[in-house]
């Protein structure tokens, strides 16, 4: 099956509950029990030093970092359809901050279902529990004013019908998504920017050949803030894209998707600047040798900013390179650029170049260790924004 954008974005996230720090480098073994459920757990555990945890731009604060993160996946496949649940929870203990501690838990439940050779249904739903390091999102530039990480809870409701044989030359899809963020602490800083979002789009495909789709997409997401602070402006607005693109499955030495269009972002208020421009996403991989493959991705469009200004114009070109040494050893060399201009009654420019390398090492079927380092250079008009960071650490990953 060719995913639909929305389900794609489903999917990867209900892949990311196990919050690995580098790629996964084992081959885990399920549980299967005389139903036929396949129970998956894994633990992951590591250790890492980062230099600056408040991303400050001066007098930076340093600090190692223990992290234990279990999780389970339980998986009922039937070779047609599919029913998934997804259980994690990873703890952080700062050995030099312990007021940064923090404990975050994710649950997912996922379906497939083909209620017959031209009709398909996926339904997911998710809740998140999460934190936000002092000097990242809400507290950006200002980690300092602050004396514990930012909590919030998101919940998402996700489904997505297809209509079309797979082996006919065309398919329609349509997509729902509601979206929830709710902060749970420091409500003087976070209860404006609590907010609902719901999400509706079609896509149209177009089968070429065997292996390719074009395809042109609609979609609106409606953005809904809880609370309006006083004496400002409303920050609701709905987002339109109208995009045109193409998919394809490894096709010689590629496979990727392209799609380009237009983003209309209106506000329900008058007193703010609506967007409107061209966006695109794009995602190409190119695998010379069976053993080594490159990625090249990049997107632009405008979206909301956590602390200022109406949207931020972003714009990311991103580079990842794997090589698999031996059936035992791995490399991952990867570098992103992300330009930010952010609109409204502000004038701020942000650009942020990270590279992160890891190495992966199959010490046996069943537990894998992983090597990495991250380098984050920020640069910003705003001088309390701009900071450097560098990130070193092992990662150990365990399975049945």
């Amino acid at each position: 099956m060719i995913l639909t954008p929305l389900s794609r974005a489903v999917t990867a996230a209900l892949c990311g509950l196990s919050f690995s720090g580098a790629a996964l480098a084992i081959e885990p073994a399920g549980h299967t029990t005389e139903s036929g459920v396949v129970i998956t757990p894994l633990l992951d555990t590591g250790l890492k030093y980062d230099d600056n945890i408040f991303s400050q731009s001066n007098n930076e604060t340093s600090s190692s970092i223990y992290t234990l993160a279990p999780s389970v996946n339980f998986l009922l496949d039937d070779g047609v359809n599919q029913y998934q649940l997804d259980a994690a929870f990873e703890s952080g203990t700062y050995l030099d901050s312990s007021d940064d501690n923090y404990l975050t838990g994710n649950l997912a439940a996922s379906t497939h279902l083909e209620a017959s050779s031209s009709s398909r249904f996926d339904v997911s739903l998710m809740a998140n529990w999460d934190s936000e390091e002092r000097g990242t999102g809400l507290s950006e530039g200002t980690g300092d004013s602050i004396t514990e990480p930012l909590t919030f809870v998101e919940q998402t409701v996700a489904a997505t019908y297809e209509y079309g044989a797979m082996s006919s030359s065309a398919r329609v899809a349509f997509d729902a998504k509601y979206y929830n963020k709710d902060y749970t602490n420091y409500a003087e800083i976070t209860e404006f920017n609590n907010y609902d979002s719901l999400y509706l789009g079609s896509t149209f495909f177009y089968t070429t050949n065997a292996s390719t789709d074009a395809f042109i997409e609609l979609s609106r997401d409606a953005i809904r803030y809880d609370k309006l602070k006083t004496n400002t402006v409303s920050r609701d607005s709905d987002d339109y894209f109208a995009l045109a693109g193409v998919t394809w499955e490894a096709t010689a030495l590629t496979s990727g998707s392209v799609k380009l269009g237009y983003q209309h972002k209106a506000f329900t208020s008058s007193g703010r600047e609506d967007f409107s421009g061209l966006s695109w996403n794009a995602e190409v991989t190119w695998q010379p040798l069976t053993y080594s493959s490159f990625m090249l991705t990049t997107s632009r469009m405008a979206r909301d900013p956590n602390t200022e200004g109406d949207y931020i114009d972003a714009t990311l070109y991103g580079v990842n390179w794997t090589h698999d040494w031996s059936e035992m050893v791995s490399t991952n060399l990867g570098a992103n650029y992300t330009q930010e201009d952010y609109k409204g009654n502000t004038n701020r420019q942000d650009e942020t170049f990270s590279l992160n390398a890891s190495v992966d090492v199959e010490l046996r079927r069943w537990l894998g260790v992983s090597l990495y380092v991250s380098m984050t250079d920020k640069d910003s008009n705003r001088d309390n924004i701009a900071y450097d960071k560098s990130i070193i650490g092992v990662n150990f990953t365990a399975s049945l």
